[in-house]
């Protein structure tokens, strides 16, 4: 059985599929999938799998004019007949009852594209440090217990499966944006120790510290975030994708919580407490776990350092993304800017050329990690150092840390800050201006 559809592009071909799954299973009461997709080249066909609907299983597909487009959906049993329930079943017709169902189905989808459902999102994060109160024009956030917030926002979707999915995405680029932000880690929590504790809103809303760049944002024991960011925030959970410099700035934010992550297993897994001697001539220090969600640290040692490393170099590289308009050289036909040279360009214009610099360099020992194997961090510790030759250092030695990572996760995410507040709020200003 196949029907015309015609949409040409993958944003509305998705469209349309979100709202047909969506639709059938309001009409079959269920579109469980066995999902297998298979792509013919040369009869420009997509197979997706074997949906079961209840009454039949049925094979479904799409054929394609170009990537992205669907000119044709097809549902059929496999071949021309289809064993099901130990009974042969004809090949599926459009006259038949439920090529009937499904003619409707399709038609109603086509109607339904856009037309979502309101959903209300209250998902719980975690942090080292509990999260200021704030409520924006789409979003607030309120303390539950002493490093636990909810964010409360609203969510639209065709149906409750697909917006399961849509929290969990717009969680993690909430998420990944604070991390930004603020310099440390989230998580999402679903503690049952916070089940029906009453939450917490702070007196007045507090704001980051201007120009902020070292160590964390917090003031008064609590993660606090620029006003600027809470306009962002709003921007965030009302975008929907439609925004592809948004979604770019996001990956950027992606790269740089998940460093984040990894860079936190190396500092702030572990805590030292010292315990004067009763003798006075020395002093016992205990190590103690600072946070649980770090518990991996110990068994993946210093190859955080290598990770995060990347990951940081990859944030900037990322957010170089936007805006940038290739330009090919006449003689050697690549790009006359390339990547190394936009994340020095955009360091230097929000730092310095110091700065830039630096992170270029850094930028050359990432690049031989990746595709040399040189290390990152030292191969032959010692318990303290001695100079060694390396051909391939800077200064010509081995040098025990080649990456400061502190460094590097302050200056990436300060770039990150200033860019969106450059960006994104100073054009919807301008917009709102005129």
């Amino acid at each position: 059985m196949i029907l015309d559809i015609g949409i040409t592009n993958e944003k509305e071909s998705n469209e349309f599929l979100r709202s047909l799954w969506s639709q059938m299973a309001k009409e079959f009461g269920k579109c469980a999938w066995q999902y297998m997709p298979h792509k013919n080249k040369q009869t420009k066909t997509i197979t997706f799998g074997f949906m079961d609907i209840g009454v039949s299983v049925l094979m479904a597909g799409i054929t394609y004019k170009n990537n992205g487009s669907i000119i044709k959906l097809f549902f059929g049993y496999s071949g021309t007949k289809y064993e099901y329930r130990g009974e042969q079943e004809e090949e599926l017709t459009r006259e038949s009852e439920l090529g009937q169902r499904l003619v409707r189905v399709v038609k109603r989808a086509r109607r339904g594209v856009r037309k979502y459902d309101d959903y209300y999102a209250i998902p719980t994060i975690k942090s080292l440090f509990p999260l200021s109160s704030y409520e924006g024009d789409n979003f607030k956030t309120q303390l539950v217990a002493d490093d636990i917030t909810k964010i409360y926002f609203p969510v639209s979707a065709y149906d409750e499966n697909q917006v399961e999915g849509k929290i969990t995405q717009k969680t993690n680029q909430v998420m990944d944006f604070l991390s930004v932000e603020t310099n440390v880690p989230f998580w999402i929590t679903s503690s049952p120790d916070i089940e029906g504790q009453e939450t917490k809103v702070l007196a007045a809303e507090v704001y980051q510290e201007p120009d902020f760049i070292d160590g964390f944002s917090v003031k008064d024991g609590y993660l606090t975030i620029s006003e600027e960011a809470k306009d962002f925030l709003d921007y965030i959970i009302t975008n929907d994708g439609e925004d592809e410099d948004v979604q770019i700035y996001l990956n950027a934010c992606s790269h740089f919580h998940t460093a984040r992550k990894y860079d936190a297993q190396i500092y702030d897994h572990q805590g030292y407490i010292d315990h004067p001697l009763d003798d006075g001539l020395g002093v016992e220090i205990e190590m103690y776990t600072k946070n649980e969600d770090l518990k991996t640290a110990l068994m993946t040692g210093e190859s955080q350092t290598e990770i995060a490393t990347t990951l940081y170099m990859s944030a900037l590289e990322v957010v170089t993304l936007i805006g940038f308009q290739s330009e090919k050289c006449n003689e050697c036909k690549q790009d006359k800017y390339g990547i190394a040279s936009r994340v020095r360009n955009i360091v230097n214009k929000y730092l310095n050329s110091y700065i830039a610099g630096q992170l270029n360099g850094y930028y050359d020992k990432r690049s031989k990690y990746l595709h040399r194997g040189y290390l990152l961090t030292n191969d032959e510790p010692t318990s303290s150092s001695i100079p060694l030759l390396d051909v391939d250092g800077e200064n010509g030695c081995k040098f025990p840390i080649q990456v400061s990572l502190i460094n590097l996760r302050e200056y990436t995410s300060y770039v990150l800050r200033a860019f969106y507040k450059e960006y994104f709020l100073s054009q919807e200003k301008a917009v709102e201006d005129l």
